[in-house]
């Protein structure tokens, strides 16, 4: 499923290829590494994707802080490569440990929820998730964050996000991170994302990481296109995501992408390379995946995605994830036992040499 960020439909063909800006947000107290260690991880990918002669984007890393002179966001460097275009993602690192998280600025929320209305893909990892929160771009959206309690002004908030124990959560254009290793699960779906999973396997392998098979799968996941420059098309997009593209018909994804039947599906074709019932099948089987490793049955999963007809749903997911829905459910259990066997074996441990 090496599925690429796509450049702007308008945009000519070119025989190099396109350059496409990850921004990393650096605010007070955010993890100093943060660019650097993505800086590095890019440029390795880079040579990687040109060593096997892959078309698509290459990722250049860029940094973003306010200005000292009061003119909201700037970059750091690379304005004269990009110009006044919004990032095509926006990273939100979590914090230095010795420094608390203090209340965003602003100016810095608004930009966060302003590029992500002009189409950005913003990506928060633990206290940056709780920064994202705080722009009010996570309502509705299932998310992994780290304890409210770290972030002062979301104290007294009620949720208006889902929150899930996953480590990593891709929700399309939103994407979280939280936990020990939540950097390296959130870096790596990024490179899942922009060069496709053969590439980010290459990093994997290359760095000799370990991966539960757990995240494995979170980042093997279907990952859809947000950057492909066609509003209606995101417009459209978001609200499949919304509502997980349940019991939508054609004319609906029309009516809210504003077009015609036939532009609909010359354009989606064009901008996510799915076409728009195949998309909300993804999508679906997508969200199935998420609720049956809640613990979801499989026909009340069958039933809240859009499927009366389990047998249809059965034979989807099989399709699409190469297992079916019932045997993806024990693969889950079966691992979570094993992690709980591991933990148990680590503490007996830990409680035998200290008792020696």
């Amino acid at each position: 499923m090496d599925a690429c960020f796509a450049t702007s439909a308008s945009t000519p063909k070119s025989t190099s290829p396109t350059l496409m800006e990850v921004a990393v947000l650096e605010y007070p107290g955010s993890l100093r590494a943060a660019a650097p260690v993505l800086s590095e991880l890019a440029q390795r990918c880079n040579r990687t994707a040109a060593a096997g002669k892959r078309t698509g984007a290459r990722m250049l890393v860029t940094r973003w802080t306010l200005s000292t002179r009061g003119h909201g966001m700037q970059r750091v460097a690379g304005a004269e490569l990009f110009g006044d275009a919004p990032p095509a993602v926006i990273v939100v690192p979590g914090n230095e440990p010795s420094w608390p998280l203090m209340q965003g600025d602003e100016r810095m929320l608004t930009w966060l929820r302003d590029c992500h209305d002009a189409g950005s893909l913003l990506a928060g990892c633990e206290e940056g998730g709780l920064l994202l929160a705080s722009a009010g771009v996570l309502t509705g959206r299932s998310v992994s964050l780290p304890d409210l309690s770290r972030c002062p002004s979301l104290a007294a908030v009620v949720p208006s996000w889902q929150p899930s124990e996953r480590a990593l959560v891709d929700d399309g254009d939103l994407l979280t991170a939280s936990g020990p290793d939540a950097w390296k699960y959130l870096s790596l779906r990024l490179l899942a994302r922009i060069y496709g999973q053969s590439v980010m396997s290459a990093a994997i392998q290359q760095l000799q990481l370990t991966i539960p098979r757990g995240v494995q799968e979170d980042l093997e996941r279907f990952s859809p296109n947000f950057a492909h420059g066609d509003r209606g098309i995101l417009k459209a997009q978001r609200w499949l995501h919304s509502i997980a593209a349940r019991g939508v018909t054609l004319q609906d994804i029309c009516d809210a992408a504003g077009l015609e039947p036939r532009t609909l599906q010359r354009r989606f074709l064009k901008a996510t390379g799915l076409r728009p019932i195949a998309y909300c099948q993804r999508l679906r089987i997508a969200k199935a995946q998420l609720l049956l490793q809640a613990g979801g049955a499989v026909d009340e999963v069958s039933w809240a995605v859009g499927y009366s007809d389990q047998s249809a749903f059965r034979r989807l997911f099989l399709r699409l994830v190469g297992v079916t829905p019932a045997r993806y459910r024990r693969q889950i259990f079966a691992q979570r036992r094993e992690r709980m066997r591991g933990a148990m074996s680590s503490l007996q441990g830990e409680a035998l040499r200290s008792a020696a």
